[in-house]
Formats: C-alpha cells, structure tokens, sequence
C-alpha cells in the first residue's frame, strides 16, 4: 500500500508538472486560459499584469472584452486546453492570486484584442510547478462560521464549507448558464425563513450560505487590501432580498452614534447599491449605521446621489467582541424594476464599508468617488423569479383648525393614495392633502436681489422626483460639519440649482393683485396656498422612462383693510383664483457603448389670466471608457405672450484617477423665465466656468491624503458687462491622524452689479481679495472641532476679517 501511494503521488506530480509546462510552453495554442483579474481601469489592468508575471513567471496578456456593453481589461494566461487553464489558476490562487479563474478567451492571434503584454522576471521550473502544485489541497475547505464570530451563536449547527472569493477591481465571473454575473443570490421559500432581525447572524441559515470578502480601500483611493474582512451573506425570497453582515474590527475601535434618518456622520457602517434596471439607469441605496441609525435615497447615471426618498426597509446591528454585524431586509415592493422573463433577472450592486476610527472607506466592486464609471459598471447579482406584485396603500388623515384672530374653524379630511399595478408603473394621489408634519425650513437671513433656494420636504413630490430630474445641476449638495473624517469649518457660499421643476411653487404663497386702496398685511402674502389635489405616474417601459404630475391650489380669500376714500378701515376681502399645475417627462436612454440618453420636460402654470409656459430638451453622453461626460439642456419660456430662450451645457473629463476637468457654459436670454414652477440664479446672462480637481492618496508618507482645486468663473450679462467673476485656489492637507489643514485664496475682479440697486441703475464694484485657513480634527474621537480664520475685502474697498470656531461632543 506505502508503495502504491508513493506511485501514485509521483505519477500525479509527474503529470502536474507536464500539465503547467504545456501551460508556459503554449499560452497561445487556444482560445481558453486563466484570469486573474477583470478591470475597468487600464492603468489597474498593467499594474496586476506585471504583479503576475513577475510572481507567476508565465506570459501575461491584457485582453479587451466587452460585457453587456462594458468594456473590460481582463489580465490572462492562455492555455492549451481547459484542465491546463484550471491548474495555472489554482497555481496562481497557492500564490496569494486570489480570485483567479478559469474562462474562454478572445483569439490571440487578433491583436486588436489585446493591448499589452507583461514579461516575468523568471521562468518556472518543472521542479516548482511541481513543488507549488503539491502545496494546493485537492479540495479545499474552511470551517463554516456557524456562529460568524458571535459567541452568542455558539450552538448553531455545521453547515456546508463557506467558499470566499476575493476579487479585485471590476471582476466578472462566470455564472452557471455562461452569462457573466459576479455571484448568484439563493431563493429560499418564504416559508424556510425564520429570521429576527436583532443583527445578529446567529440563525443556522445565515452559516450555508456563500460568504463574499471582496472589499478593497477607496477612500483613500490606494485599491489596498482592507486590514479587516467583511463577510457578507444575500439570499432572496418572493418578498425581498435578506442580507447578513460581519464586520472584523476590534470591539474598543467601535463608533457609534445615533442620528436622524439620513444624516451623514463619521460612524462605523455598511451599504449597498442597487441597479435595479439591471443596465445602469435607476436604482436605490440603503446604508445601516452601528446603533441602527439609516439612510438610504435613489440613485441615477452615471453617479447623482440623492437622499429625498425614504423606503419602508428594516434592519439592525449588534456589537460583538470582535466586530460588529448587521442585518437587513430590503422588500422588493419598494422598489421599481423593469418587467422581465420571470426567470431571468440581473440587478447591478456595489456594496461598502466604512470604517470611522481610521476614516477608510472599502468597497466591492473597487470604484473610488473619482472614478469616470458608476453605475455602468458595477458587479452583478443573479434573483430569478423576482417579480413584486401588485399594491394598493391608502392613508386618510384628518385635521381641525381654529383661528382665534378671525374666529373660524376649519375641518379638513384628505387621503393619499399609492398603487403599484406593474413593476416599473406606480401612481400616486392626494386629496386634501395634510403637510402639516414637514420638517421645518432653516432659517436663512437673505438680504440680496437674489431669491433663496428652499429644498422639497413633502413626501409626496419627493416620491418619483428622480424621473422628473433632467440634468446633474437639478440637486444641490452640502455637507455637514462631521460628515467625514477631519470636522469641517462653515461656508458663505450656498449653491443653488437650475432645474424647470421647483415643486415649492405647488403650494407655496399665491401670485394676488392687490388693488391700490387696499392693504393687506405681508404675512398674509406670504401664506402657502391650500392644495386641492395632485396626481402623479411614474413608470418605465425598455429604455423609456416616464413621468406626468398635476395639481390643483383651492382659490384664495385674503383679509385687507381698505386705506382710502369713504370706507377708510372698514375691514374687506381680496380673492384670486388657485393656479394649476402640470409636468410632463419623458427621457430614452441607452446603455450600449458608453451612455445616450435624450429628454424632455415641459411644465405649465394657469393662472386667472394668462398661463406659463416651458419647455426643455436635454442630452447626456458618457464616453464608452467613461472619460468624457456631457450634459446640456435646451430650454424655451412663453409666460403671457413673452417668449424667451437659454441652454447650458457642462462638459467633464476624467483622463486619469483622482483628475478632472470641467467646463460650465450657459447662454440665457433676459426674456426667459421659468421662475412659475422652476429655479433659476438669474437669467440675462452668459456664463464661462471651468474647474480643475485633483485628489490622491497614493504614493504619501507623511499626509493620509491631498487634494486642490482651481476654479475660474466670468459672467456677462446679455449687454456684455461683467457682472460676476471670481478665480479660485482650494488646498486641503489631511494627516495621518486624520486632522486637516484648508486653504482658500480668491481674486474677484472689479465688475458691475446690475441687481443689487433694486431697480436704481447699474453701480460699479471694486476688486476683491479673500485668503482663509481652516483646521479640523478627528470627528471619530468624543470630541472634535474645527477653526477657521480669514481675510476679505468688502465691495467697496473696507477690509473684513472672518473668525468661526465650531466643536462637536
């Protein structure tokens, strides 16, 4: 027996050795090989190229292919057949090549396919073949985490072996129909599933089912590996999709806190992305805190964030001794999809970790914040026979008012209506509608020509608004002051958006001609309007999404005071007719090479004696390597007979990780007006601004990450006089311990201001200086803060000198 067991050892290693020679020997015999990583990026593509050869010592090729319209750099070896391909990757996985695998490749003999080739820096042995072959278990198992590191687990029974796939950037793999898909989600029975969702993985369940740790670091974007794992469970039901996280980290470096929904905080936590369209169009995400504090919003191409939406999703988290973890239940009736084959279903997900005490952000696929692509790459999940059925919710309210001035009551029955008959339709309605419940504005002293930018609260307009929205300069992002790692310091600048869709219009203080001899007090005027009623559809259909929203104010009865004549005081009433509302969206996009999509808006306000019109066609074009970017918009007003014109345009390019350029470009008549139900700075005007980023946290010793940004803006008013210009220089320095340093120098030429008078002429202003330096510390330790102290010229000439501290316990 001892004899034939060492025949048959040496006949194996004989046969193992001769197998990976004919793999070393004949790279290029076939059209099969082995990959050992799949990139978006070509730079990440060479770098694992050389890494490689030089460990592996075989020919490395980069190949070009393209799935579902994406195109990818995979790094590969051929092979002269299939079981010469599976040996050269289980070689390649004994050498620390994680995530190599095995697949059919293009023809080598085109040499269109392939873009570079990386030499090793030694050649393989029969002897180390052998030697590193003898090394690989035949069949490799690990212990199942049955209690997945909570002790509470600790009677859980044993499960079937949990295999762990590490990926790198962009990875594909195969699924088992040979369609490419990054992994493939288990539907369980309703019925099989007995979950209590405390965050705790402690069910016998969560310990069969494959575990993925495919996390790299990109924020900082170094594409490092993570110093801990994160295990991470899906598996679906005809309901919705149950997820299951453990997260390594030693229990003291733990940071939690509690917070309102949607809060953004530097804190421990864990997210997913999904693409529910399944080509990069639409989707949703989801973000559970350590505490159990949430967020989550929509998403749109190729990267527009937004956190106006809040789902009916649960979750939880537990603290462990080593770590935390989490779980979530995320109902697919909640979410819009495409009809689809009942059998064939691909959502596009990207999931991540952030890690508070060390301020990093990992992520699977590997995409940093800077990246040219999104959505139209991420990693894909495969949940057949998902197909949400139809719903019906229906809420009535109730309200009883009493006017104690006027001595008037007031009773109000409304109902909001929602019903979802198909997977991509959903319709919503409201009677009477009760927004007495909306948060609150900020409080904003605005003493300029300038109107103020308040955002939608209502949840009604803010359901389905992502349809509605038609370039990226639609929504407005601000941060917090301990949103990230170093506490940041308070700005005068407060961007505004430009959009054809302002909803605040819907409801907001009525448009009343008061006659000369009456007076009716401004608080009056500012009222808001009571809504009889709105509708909205939304919905998709292919390419084609779509969106109609109407509604409807009750007419206005406000109280005066006659102020002349023979009834001086006697107390009187002023009424106008409500207005009505109407949008209509339409936008076809397509996902092929790159990204195409074109739209159109047009909204209409009636009024008692005129109606306000517009229209706007916009375009979006993303590059097939997600280099360049362009948005532009076309828009035309007719408001009671006057017609006017304007267009914009933002045109981005990405040609390297962590660099951007950008130019703004807007040409708006004096005559156009979209103010009725849109936003907009000012019209009568021409506008050139162009911007330069960069960022990076590689290649640093002493700093965690840099970055700066140069901005150079001119505008003109249709009679060529400059009336805003500003040059920009922004620095920030952030340190290994996750303090920071801000600079900021700004030059405002001397222009003119054409607003600012209220009708009293045009008034020249001088030039300008500001210099500030700001400094933040650790947001993740108890207490932080931040400073700031700066230098500016006022308009006319007189010097201001601006001190802010701020402090978080």
């Amino acid at each position: 027996m001892w004899c034939c067991a060492r025949l048959n050892k040496g006949f194996r290693s004989i046969g193992l050795a001769a197998l990976l020679l004919l793999v070393i020997q004949h790279a290029q015999a076939d059209t099969v090989g082995a990959i050992y990583g799949s990139y978006v990026n070509l730079n990440y593509a060479q770098e694992r190229a050389a890494a490689v050869g030089a460990q592996l010592g075989v020919e490395v090729h980069i190949v070009n292919v393209q799935v579902h319209g994406v195109e990818y750099y995979r790094v590969v070896s051929y092979a002269a057949d299939r079981p010469a391909a599976e040996a050269l990757a289980r070689a390649a996985r004994s050498e620390g090549l994680e995530g190599a695998w095995v697949s059919a490749l293009p023809d080598p003999s085109s040499q269109v396919s392939v873009y570079a080739r990386a030499s090793s820096s030694r050649v393989a042995t029969a002897e180390q073949a052998v030697e590193r072959l003898e090394s690989i278990p035949a069949q490799p198992a690990s212990d199942p985490p049955a209690a997945l590191a909570d002790p509470a687990a600790a009677s859980a029974p044993a499960a079937a072996e949990i295999p762990r796939v590490r990926e790198d950037i962009g990875t594909v793999r195969l699924s088992t129909d040979g369609t490419e898909v990054d992994i493939e989600l288990s539907k369980l029975p309703v019925s099989d599933v007995d979950l209590r969702l405390d965050g705790r993985l402690d069910e016998a369940l969560w310990a069969r089912l494959p575990s993925y740790d495919n996390m790299l670091i990109t924020d900082p974007d170094t594409l490092g590996a993570p110093r801990y794992k994160t295990d991470t469970r899906f598996f679906y039901t005809d309901r919705g999709m149950y997820i299951g996280v453990f997260m390594e980290q030693p229990s003291e470096t733990l940071l939690a806190r509690l917070s309102s929904r949607d809060e953004f905080l530097n804190r421990d936590s864990w997210g997913i992305t999904l693409d529910t369209s399944g080509e990069g169009l639409y989707g949703y995400w989801f973000t559970v805190n350590l505490g159990g504090s949430v967020m989550d919003g929509k998403i749109a191409a190729e990267r527009q964030y937004s956190n106006e939406w809040d789902g009916p999703w649960q979750s939880a988290t537990a603290e462990l001794p080593n770590g935390w973890s989490t779980e979530m239940f995320l109902p697919w009736s909640m979410m819009t999809m495409p009809d689809a084959d009942a059998g064939v279903r691909n959502f596009g997900f990207w999931v991540n970790r952030k890690v508070a005490y060390i301020d990093e952000r990992w992520s699977w696929p590997a995409l940093p914040f800077q990246s040219p692509r999104f959505m139209s790459v991420l990693a894909t999940m495969r949940t057949p026979g998902v197909a949400p059925k139809q719903q019906i919710e229906v809420f009535p309210n109730v309200a009883f008012t009493r006017d104690e001035i006027d001595g008037e009551d007031e009773f109000r029955a409304g109902l909001d209506l929602s019903w979802r008959p198909t997977t991509n339709l959903q319709v919503t309605a409201t009677l009477n509608p009760d927004f007495g419940v909306v948060e609150s504005d900020d409080v904003v002293v605005n003493l300029s020509s300038f109107e103020t930018f308040f955002p939608e609260k209502r949840l009604f307009f803010l359901e389905g608004r992502e349809v509605f929205q038609t370039t990226p300069r639609n929504r407005v992002s601000t941060r917090g002051p301990s949103g990230v790692g170093s506490r940041q310091t308070t700005s005068t600048f407060n961007p505004e958006p430009t959009t054809l869709l302002n909803t605040r219009r819907i409801g907001g203080p009525p448009r009343v001609e008061v006659p000369d001899e009456v007076d009716v007090e401004g608080v009056e005027l500012g009222k808001p309007s009571d809504l009889l009623g709105a509708f909205k559809v939304t919905g998709s259909y292919g390419g084609l999404r779509y969106g109609v929203l109407s509604a409807f104010e009750d007419d206005v009865t406000l109280p005066g005071v006659v102020n002349s004549g023979p009834g001086a005081g006697l107390v009187t009433r002023v009424e106008a007719e409500g207005r009505d509302f109407g949008v209509a969206r339409l936008l076809y996009e397509t996902t092929g090479e790159g990204r195409t999509s074109v739209g159109y808006l047009g909204t209409m306000v009636r009024y008692e004696d005129f109606d306000a019109i517009v229209h706007g066609v916009d375009g979006h074009w993303l590059s097939p390597n997600g280099l360049w970017q362009l948005d532009t918009q076309f828009m035309h007003s007719d408001v009671d007979e006057v017609t006017g014109n304007g267009g914009l345009a933002d045109i981005t390019f990405k040609p390297t990780q962590g660099v951007e350029h950008k130019l703004t470009l807007d040409w708006l008549e004096d005559t156009l007006n979209i103010r009725d139900l849109g936003f907009i700075r000012r019209n009568d005007s021409r506008n050139v601004i162009y911007r330069y980023n960069f960022s990076t946290g590689r290649g640093l010793t002493r700093l965690r990450s840099k970055r700066y940004s140069v901005v150079l803006s001119n505008e003109w008013n249709q009679q060529g006089r400059l009336v805003r210009s500003g040059y920009f220089l922004r620095n920030g320095w952030t340190f290994k311990n996750l303090s920071e340093i801000r600079t900021e120098f700004d030059y405002f030429p001397a222009r003119w201001d054409d607003r600012n008078s209220f009708g009293n002429g045009d008034f020249r202003t001088e030039d300008r200086w500001v210099a500030e330096v700001g400094y933040g510390t650790n947001t993740s330790k108890p207490i932080s803060f931040s400073a700031l102290l700066g230098a500016r010229n006022e308009e006319k000439g007189d010097w201001t000198v601006r001190a802010a501290l701020g402090t978080t316990f």
